[in-house]
């Protein structure tokens, strides 16, 4: 997704979203076709998103697996337990709706900390950095969004293997991800990008929010982008000392990496390949395997999720990796 694409949607769910405190007792599950709230008695009746249907599982502390049971097969025993349990423990919650839609079930102190505040003060930093957007991601539960910037440039292995600094930019308004400002690493030669999640930054949405509070929060993104910048340097230093760390046998590392983050056949079958097309003998050639298999997913999750992995073999122990060589 572009940038603009991004903000444009952004811009036409603005008027559709909603937000209301409610005792959970006011609150009910009916059975009209699929499982939908109903608030304070109300006529209205709204569907519910799948991730939240995960957070009302949780929070009433109904087993997902069972709750997810009960809405395919049993709807009407879903709605007796969900009923039930918020009635019997009546606390209040904060719900958060889009349209005709509930799309969060939160605790009453979430703080709300929006798509479009997160992206537009941090395109207001990124100015200083020559930065531009490589691509966005916009979904049910959360905004992703990687950067490049055209000041920091380095090299790893030799001055024609180039490497981009950059950002990736995650906030969720439905609480199933934490606001977080993680490095990425872009290496031009093979197009891929690489998430190292150990020099991250994050602001936990707790705390009810106030003027004074969403300005700290603006201003830790702004801190948290310098910050990163700033770190350009010892995260090219990290990179250079993986390359030190020679591998016998990239196979068994990869089988072995494959078994540990529970990746698929299809997976270990594009690492490998991703390896073979270009070949280097250490940990942050395998590392690189990774990322550039990354490519080749169709989804987006999945393809961060392995972005995030690569990030993770640069930085795991010399001991940890050395054991999957043997």
């Amino acid at each position: 997704m572009r940038l603009q694409d991004l903000i444009d949607e952004l811009e036409r769910q603005k008027p559709l979203k909603w937000d209301q405190k409610i005792e959970s007792s006011n609150l009910g599950m009916v059975l009209d076709g699929s499982p939908k709230f109903q608030l304070d008695g109300r006529e209205n009746l709204f569907t519910i998103t799948r991730p939240c249907h995960n957070q009302i599982a949780e929070r009433l502390e109904i087993p997902v697996r069972y709750y997810s049971k009960m809405d395919s097969e049993a709807p009407e025993l879903l709605i007796e337990n969900v009923n039930t349990w918020l009635k019997k423990n009546s606390k209040e919650v904060f719900v958060r709706g889009l349209g005709n839609s509930v799309r969060a079930f939160l605790s009453d102190r979430y703080r709300v900390i929006d798509h479009p505040d997160v992206l537009y003060c941090s395109l207001n930093e990124l100015q200083a950095y020559e930065a531009d957007v490589e691509d966005c991601y916009l979904s049910e539960t959360e905004m992703n969004v990687k950067v490049k910037s055209n000041q920091l440039k380095d090299f790893v292995r030799h001055k024609e293997d180039l490497i981009i600094g950059g950002l990736l930019l995650v906030n969720s308004e439905t609480g199933h991800r934490a606001l977080r400002v993680e490095p990425r690493m872009f290496r031009v030669k093979c197009t891929n990008g690489m998430v190292i999640e150990e020099f991250l930054t994050r602001q936990i949405h707790l705390g009810n929010g106030n003027e004074v509070l969403d300005e700290m929060v603006y201003l830790s993104i702004r801190r948290s982008i310098k910050e990163l910048f700033g770190r350009f340097g010892e995260i090219i230093q990290v990179l250079r000392e993986t390359t030190e760390i020679k591998v016998k046998s990239p196979q068994r590392v990869i089988n072995n990496v494959v078994e540990h983050y529970r990746l698929s056949e299809e997976q270990k079958e594009n690492i490998l390949i991703a390896f073979g097309a270009e070949p280097e003998y250490d940990k942050y050639g395998i590392a690189n395997a990774v990322t550039r298999a990354a490519k080749n997913e169709e989804n987006w999750e999945k393809s961060l999720d392995l972005e995030r992995i690569g990030g993770r073999l640069i930085t795991i122990s010399t001991e940890e990796f050395k054991n999957w060589d043997e």
